[in-house]
């Protein structure tokens, strides 16, 4: 998170010292989302800062939140063809783009200043949030594409050295192991399909995923549709619905 961090403070400037419009208007061949609902949200936020208790600005937060991840799809940048949000590189990312976006609502960012300060503002030039992780999101994904071609092109490392970068799991270990653990069982409590049975978890599909990206092989969900005998629009709905969102929620857990 703390390279991303880097390239806003470049592309932004922690200062906000462009304007909202300006920063916002770089987008907008790829936003699609109501205008209405961008202002909703930094109601919400600003109305969390002006909260008399800590319970209420708590509570504000947690309905922006909610409301971000409930936000039609056309809000949020969705990858690039022809696999869109279906490419790993893209979950990860997605999941970098929430944690930040959570960090960033309280504050907790790098930069000087106190986390009160540094807090998401709409009042001080803090774009949209989903402006916000729409460039986090995209930012993190191209990071992390040519840190992969990097990989490919590097000269392989000596045994002593291949042992030591073995000994902390990757990204990509940690997103498999935060898929077969299940921590906070919601990968085997949501499903794509409870009947008839056997029942079809989020983890049983996510997993799948995993089996692709890990052998390098590409997915679709209309694929994924095929192997688990439901419709497409059955596994559309059920990524959009509770997929996406759920791995929204496994940010905090993998930074």
């Amino acid at each position: 998170m703390d390279k991303f961090e880097r390239s806003m403070g470049q592309e932004m400037g922690q200062t906000m010292s462009s304007s909202p419009q300006s920063r916002t208007a770089d987008m907008t061949h790829e936003d699609k989302c109501p205008p209405e609902i961008h202002e909703q949200l930094k109601d919400i936020f600003r109305r969390a800062l002006q909260a008399e208790s800590p319970e209420e600005c708590k509570r504000l937060r947690r309905e922006g939140l909610n409301m971000m991840m409930n936000a039609p799809k056309e809000c949020f940048w969705r990858g690039y063809p022809p696999h869109y949000e279906e490419d790993l590189l893209y979950v990860e990312a997605s999941i970098d783009a929430w944690d930040y976006i959570k960090r960033k609502i309280h504050g907790d960012i790098r930069g000087s200043g106190t986390a009160e300060e540094k807090a998401y503002d709409p009042d001080k030039g803090d774009a949209s949030p989903l402006t916000l992780w729409n460039i986090n999101c995209k930012g993190t994904y191209e990071d992390k594409r040519q840190e992969r071609k990097d990989l490919i092109q590097e000269t392989p490392l000596e045994a002593g050295e291949m042992a030591q970068a073995d000994d902390e799991p990757s990204r990509l270990e940690k997103v498999r192991q935060e898929f077969e653990l299940d921590p906070t069982g919601v990968l085997t409590t949501n499903f794509v399909r409870q009947t008839p049975p056997p029942p079809i978890t989020v983890q049983s599909v996510l997993l799948r995923i995993y089996d692709y990206a890990s052998c390098g092989e590409k997915w679709t969900l209309k694929q994924l549709a095929e192997e688990f005998n439901v419709s497409p629009g059955v596994m559309n709905g059920a990524w959009s619905r509770t997929i996406r969102p759920l791995l929204a929620e496994m940010g905090e857990r993998l930074c």
